[in-house]
């Protein structure tokens, strides 16, 4: 068996939060992202994906190379691709064994993986480690660098060429309109900052990251004094089954909160948890619900 080999990995420290069951990953500096090089390495015939991003971006990209994917991808609350993984019947949950007992040629994995992910190195496995999770424009280098990996960079093209299109569009609706300040906040009082892609989807939605301008780089606990001090304009919470049960109803319930602008213009809306954990092309459906919210009389017409 040859030695371990890593298909590439993204220069980029990770921070990883657990906000409410999911994995929220922020970087925490280094270089931009780039498409990282993968044309030596021969094309993916047998690729496991155990990682939920990349269950979004390989079902789109090369689904036919495809012999697993994470149980997050059935999880209608993380997963924007519930229905179409319904064609690949593998499931994987990170444990070694699994992986190897469907003997992949290429397993691609995420970076709160890393002790799987080096065991399998060690095994001879070709494996790829998903890192950063800090912008649009790293998703869209994401998604090209498996798309060579699995052979279909054309298609890879054309699904970021989609995704910026569809996001250069919204980009142009809002502009020119005056930004909300837009809060995204966690029952465990978790937001974002710069530095995430949280925040590049605000502001191509047409909106300010309260987070941002606080200072807050990558993701931060902050206290509900913090919140009230800042004032946003606009707050979005996670809508899903089982996180936050109940938030929403005790943050418009708690007096502390009610001189806060949200809450007394009726702006505090559910978003979709899946929307708002992806790091795939699926984004640019984030970018659009978030600006329908905030610019609601720019979409009127395409809602109807």
């Amino acid at each position: 068996m040859p030695g371990a080999r890593i298909l590439g990995a993204m220069a980029v420290a990770v921070g990883v939060i657990v906000l409410g069951g999911t994995i929220w990953m922020a970087a925490r500096g280094g270089p931009p992202p780039v498409s990282l090089p993968v044309t030596a390495e021969p094309v993916a015939a047998r690729i496991l994906s155990v990682n939920v991003t990349s269950d979004e971006i390989l079902l789109a990209v090369a689904p036919e190379r495809l012999i697993g994917l994470s149980v997050v991808a059935d999880d209608p609350d993380s997963s924007n691709v519930v229905r179409e993984a319904a064609m690949v019947p593998g499931r994987v949950s990170g444990d070694l064994e699994q992986i190897l007992m469907l003997a992949p040629d290429l397993v691609v994995i995420g970076a709160h993986n890393a002790d799987v992910a080096r065991q399998a190195e060690d095994l001879g496995m070709r494996v790829f480690r998903i890192q950063g999770f800090e912008s649009i424009d790293w998703i869209a280098s994401l998604i090209r660098t498996l798309g060579a990996a699995a052979g279909a960079s054309d298609r890879a093209e054309r699904i970021v060429a989609e995704m910026a299109n569809r996001i250069e569009a919204v980009r142009v609706r809002v502009a020119g309109r005056a930004r909300p300040r837009v809060l995204l906040y966690s029952e465990s009082g978790w937001v974002g900052g710069g530095r995430t892609t949280l925040d590049d989807v605000i502001r191509a939605a047409g909106g300010v990251n309260v987070a941002a301008e606080l200072g807050i780089t990558g993701w931060r606990k902050v206290s509900p004094e913090q919140i009230v001090m800042a004032d946003p304009e606009v707050i979005l919470l996670r809508d899903a089954r089982r996180w936050e049960s109940g938030f929403r109803g005790a943050l418009l319930a708690d007096p502390a909160f009610q001189s806060v602008s949200a809450l007394r213009d009726g702006r505090v809306y559910g978003v979709p948890a899946r929307l708002l954990v992806t790091s795939s092309q699926h984004i640019a459906d984030t970018v659009e619900a978030i600006a329908r919210l905030l610019h609601p009389e720019l979409f009127r017409e395409s809602a109807a």
